[in-house]
């Protein structure tokens, strides 16, 4: 995970120089599947999920387009089925818009989280940033595939937004509204906290060995694998499968419209040098962020 920082834009366009799209591979044959979702379930994070996810992807014999439209579907419909993009007909819910939406999530808008329910600091809130700006573009162009968004993804809950960059984070919301409140970015409500502000803060203490500096991966261990983990242990169900599934395939899923060969080495050269970028970038906005605190007087958070 990273934030609106360039180096780390320009370390993945660098990156990508090094493998220029040319020819395709030809298509896998096409054979429909009845769940495709199902297939493509997310596996644990770790270096062999995308080689994983790949598999899968051949098994259902599904070309990344059809894999693509598929999971928008499976996105639009839990949408229609939950009424979470439907505005109720009084008019007392704000449109949520974003760039990425259409793509990702197959509708234009979104409800906002309800005042009440936004000012509940018991609730657990998932808010999705696109952070790459025109350089998304510039990547899509890389990765031979239209890119829906470069995305950050943080959990709030008791006034704490928890995200993962060169460790765990724990930021007072008002500093992330600050920081990033440009960005386009949704939010969504996943109710009430199962666990207590001191539980939280335990959890995460508890998992800052496995999500440090040396276990980022860009592909398959970053911010957004980071929230839909502890989403998972502080919401009832977590972040919602249909809806975060788009969002990991970004990353999980960005070179499969390259060649084997330009894709191993993507994977190698982006990994490197993308982990290099965001560990020194969240070293170096360290400052900013605590500076940030204190001019709105909050906590400065870790």
């Amino acid at each position: 995970g990273a934030f609106r920082h360039r180096s780390v834009m320009n370390a993945f366009f660098l990156a990508s120089t090094a493998f220029q799209p040319g020819s395709r591979a030809p298509a896998a044959p096409v054979l429909r599947h009845a769940s495709p979702l199902a297939v493509f379930r997310t596996p644990g994070s770790t270096d062999q999920a995308v080689a994983d996810q790949q598999r899968r992807a051949e098994a259902a014999g599904l070309t990344p387009k059809e894999y693509e439209e598929a999971t928008r579907r499976a996105a639009k419909e839990y949408l229609d089925a939950s009424g979470a993009h439907a505005m109720p007909a009084d008019g007392s819910a704000a449109a949520q818009r974003a760039s990425f939406l259409p793509q990702l999530w197959g509708v234009d808008s979104i409800p906002a989280v309800p005042a009440e329910a936004a000012a509940d600091e018991a609730r657990v809130l998932a808010t999705f940033y696109e952070i790459g700006g025109p350089l998304t573009s510039v990547l899509s162009t890389s990765v031979a595939k239209q890119l829906p968004m470069i995305p950050h993804v943080g959990i709030r809950v008791h006034g704490v937004e928890y995200f993962y960059s060169d460790h765990i984070e724990c930021r007072t919301v008002p500093v992330m509204e600050e920081m990033l409140g440009d960005r386009p970015q949704v939010t969504i409500d996943l109710g009430p906290s199962l666990l207590g502000k001191d539980e939280v803060e335990g959890l995460v203490g508890s998992l800052e060995a496995t999500w440090d500096a040396d276990a980022y991966h860009v592909f398959d261990k970053n911010c957004v694998h980071f929230s839909d983990a502890l989403a998972a242990r502080v919401s009832e169900g977590g972040l919602p499968q249909p809806l975060v599934q788009g969002v990991l395939d970004v990353s999980e899923r960005m070179l499969d419209s390259l060649p084997e060969w330009r894709r191993a080495l993507g994977r190698r050269v982006m990994n490197e040098v993308t982990r290099l970028v965001v560990v020194s970038w969240g070293k170096a906005s360290k400052e900013k962020k605590e500076r940030v605190a204190d001019d709105l007087g909050v906590e400065r958070g870790a």
